[in-house]
């Protein structure tokens, strides 16, 4: 045991203690923390941690800073002011804290047990996995490579599967020897100067006499290969393929078995791809009854099911899994679609460990973009729980694996605000940029309009619509068309994701009857708790925004009915109690019960403050300026105001422009005024506070007829209304 400060660290389990507490880390910095306790008070060279612990993996540069951070989070040390770790510029690092080893625990400094227990520790809590039987993982090659999906020219749609057959015969021959670029990258790379390309592998198929010439070219290289049939002699065109383009190269000796239904089995792949699971499913049941074992197809096959609700199916599936002789890889998919099912059952604990699992047979595989997917299904259950440190260190994990695109699509779905609160929110704002998942996700749209993949096409306007970066008249056709795919497709769930997202967005927009129509549309299991949670507080919201816009009474009655019975219900989430508190006092608010919307927006602050939610606070904050504001109480609303924290607040800054007039504080005016002007969107309420300052003072009826209300607005004027 080395001890050092006020932490233990078991070399052996690669595990760290403060006390009696274990503190979770991922295995990359556990492993970093060990190189520098046996490396004290060295210089250590950023290429010597490199080679040690980097010597092959993607993003190596980026990996290691991430690494670096995390560690520093762990410790709470402060790279300004560091007690363990200094960083001398241009050189390397240095641990300057003195490390001692616990003489009632000697072991050689530097060594690494063999085999024995493998302590895994992330996001809270420890996972032990024996690690005995497992190999080392897989290196990958260092030249990049991109493999591009077949181009069929057979004039017969239903051939393609044969090319994704073959491309999935060429990724496990050549994973060996070049660092393979996943599919979903390749949007990525064709965007970058041709300079900055990847080496590129180009297939394409064409009918010749009865036959098939199927064409292949790779860095200078050509060959072509006359196919008799397309069948399961995929495997042997790889190998010819490859025997070409590949001189010298050493290709993995990996068995690929032909078994009795894996023509199906590819033809579902391409069916998933292009068409959705509607027309998928019965191309893997085909390939399962062939072959019962298949778990490929099984697995496939519990995805569908539950993402269709067929919930009893899809466990019914998933149990039917056996992963004792299953690659990495393939486990690694078993336990990130299982934890994906169950976040959206709303069984987080489960949901997070299998995440864990996931995690850890993705390492061993080096699958670079299943570890990425990991850790963004950590990042969604931390962020439903609440656990922003975790959820920020998920993210920042995927970030570094693989870069911006890590934030095109999740981020994007967290932008629903009070119904969901923004990513750039609780937690470390720098790591949301959404002008940069924009740029991404504009080059994915562009991409797959070009290719036959309908639903990575859909997934892809979904995040885009959901980007408040995004033109109003762009984000409303991209959702629309989302929808429009995903419901040919079959993807019910998906589907019902971009309806009710479609709901909150006109609800932005103060339509909240178009709200409605498409909130009705959705029809969920009543397993899917978090979806259903969500889709009964937007329908309160619709209604709510309804009584607000026209003074209806009744939608306003409505509304709070809804709201209360959302209270009512034992398993509503912290998140959405305290959103829904705000709500009710909205609606107080409007109906002129000053008193009782205080008493609300103060639980809701308290709330907000205990769960983190920092970014949700400012709603609570300015809708208590605004009460101090008509019971002529302008110094108490400025009491609430930070310029510095609140700067980028549209109401904070205008209610507080406005108290400052009443209080005569021109000073105060001028600078909350002149940060107001620099904002976006902000020329109506300049508007107002001219009009506000040539009227008398003192009068709740006035203010409360010149001055926008907290509920003017559900996103504090964030997006940009073009």
């Amino acid at each position: 045991m080395l001890l050092f400060g006020q932490f233990r660290f078991d070399p052996e389990r690669l595990a760290l203690y403060h006390g009696q507490t274990s503190i979770s880390m991922r295995p990359k910095v556990s492993q970093l923390l060990e190189y520098f306790l046996t490396h004290p008070n060295q210089l250590i060279k950023r290429e010597h941690l490199l080679k040690s612990l980097w010597q092959h993996g993607e993003f190596r540069e980026a990996a290691l800073n991430q690494s670096i951070t995390e560690l520093r989070q762990v410790l709470q040390d402060n790279a300004k002011s560091p007690i363990y770790i200094k960083t001398l510029p241009h050189q390397g690092y240095m641990w300057i804290c003195a490390v001692k080893s616990d003489s009632s625990n000697k072991r050689r400094l530097g060594v690494k047990a063999a085999i024995g227990l493998v302590v895994i520790s992330l996001l809270g809590g420890v996972y032990s996995y024996k690690s005995a039987s497992i190999p080392p993982a897989q290196i990958q090659g260092q030249v990049p490579l991109l493999i591009h999906p077949m181009q069929n020219h057979t004039g017969v749609q239903a051939n393609a599967w044969w090319g994704y057959a073959l491309e999935g015969t060429l990724r496990e021959r050549l994973k060996t020897s070049f660092k393979l670029i996943p599919k979903s990258q390749t949007p990525d790379y064709l965007n970058k100067p041709e300079k900055a390309q990847p080496q590129q592998l180009f297939l394409s198929i064409k009918p010749m006499q009865q036959r098939y010439l199927l064409q292949a070219s790779m860095a200078g290289r050509h060959t072509q290969v006359l196919v008799e049939q397309l069948d399961n002699n995929f495997i042997e065109i790889a190998d010819k393929l490859l025997g070409t383009l590949t001189t010298n190269t050493a290709l993995s000796a990996t068995k690929l078995n032909e078994i009795n239904g894996l023509s199906d089995y590819f033809r579902g792949i391409q069916a998933l791809n292009e068409r959705g699971p509607r027309l998928a499913k019965s191309y893997f049941e085909a390939a399962l009854t062939q072959t019962p074992e298949h778990l490929p197809s099984r697995l496939e096959l519990a995805r569908i099911a539950w993402g269709q609700g067929n919930i009893q199916l899809a466990k019914h599936y998933f149990d039917g899994i056996d992963l004792k002789t299953a690659p990495y890889t393939l486990q690694a998919r078993y336990h990130l679609y299982l934890g994906t099912f169950q976040k959206a059952l709303g069984e987080f604990q489960q949901a997070r460990l299998s995440a864990k699992n996931a995690l850890v047979m993705a390492e061993q595989s080096q699958h670079i973009e299943l570890m990425a997917s990991t850790y963004q299904l950590m990042a969604d259950v931390a962020w439903s729980t609440l656990q922003w440190q975790d959820y920020t260190h998920a993210m920042s994990a995927a970030h570094a694996l693989i870069g911006s695109r890590s934030f095109a699509y999740s981020e994007a779905q967290r932008s629903f605000y009070l119904a969901n609160p923004p990513a750039a929110g609780p937690q470390q704002k720098n790591l949301v940029n959404l002008s940069q998942s924009k740029k991404v996700l504009e080059g994915a749209i562009q991409y797959y309009r070009q290719s036959e993949q309908r639903i990575e096409l859909a997934r892809s306007l979904f995040a885009y619509g959901q980007n408040y970066l995004v033109p109003v008249s762009e984000s409303e056709s991209s959702l629309l068309e989302a929808l429009e795919i995903a419901n040919e497709s079959g993807e019910q769930y998906f589907k019902m994701q971009v309806l009710t997202y479609l709901g909150f967005y006109y609800i932005q927009l103060h339509q909240g009857e178009k709200a409605l129509y498409y909130l009705d549309q959705v029809s969920l299991e009543q397993a899917f708790k978090p979806a259903l949670e969500q889709l009964g507080l937007l329908k309160a919201m619709a209604h709510m925004d309804i009584g607000l816009t026209t003074d209806r009474h009744s939608a306003l009655k409505t509304a709070q009915q809804l709201f209360e019975s959302l209270l009512s219900i034992e398993t509503t989430s912290d998140m959405a109690r305290a959103n829904v508190t705000l709500l009710l006092g909205w609606i107080a608010l409007k109906q002129g019960e000053t008193d009782k919307s205080q008493m609300l927006t103060n639980a809701a602050l308290e709330a907000y403050e205990v769960g983190g939610l920092s970014d949700a606070m400012i709603y609570a904050k300015y809708t208590q300026m605004y009460i101090y504001l008509l019971r002529n109480e302008p110094d108490n609303a400025l009491k609430l105001m930070d310029l510095e924290q609140d700067k980028e607040a549209h109401l904070m800054l205008f209610y507080a422009s406005v108290a400052a007039h009443m209080t005569s504080d021109e000073l105060l005016f001028a600078k909350a005024q002149g940060m107001l002007g620099k904002l976006n969107n902000s020329q109506s309420l300049l508007d107002q506070l001219e009009q506000f300052k040539q009227q008398p003072q003192g009068d709740a009826k006035l203010i409360a007829e010149l001055l926008d209300a907290p509920y003017s607005v559900y996103c504090q004027s964030k997006w940009i209304l073009e």
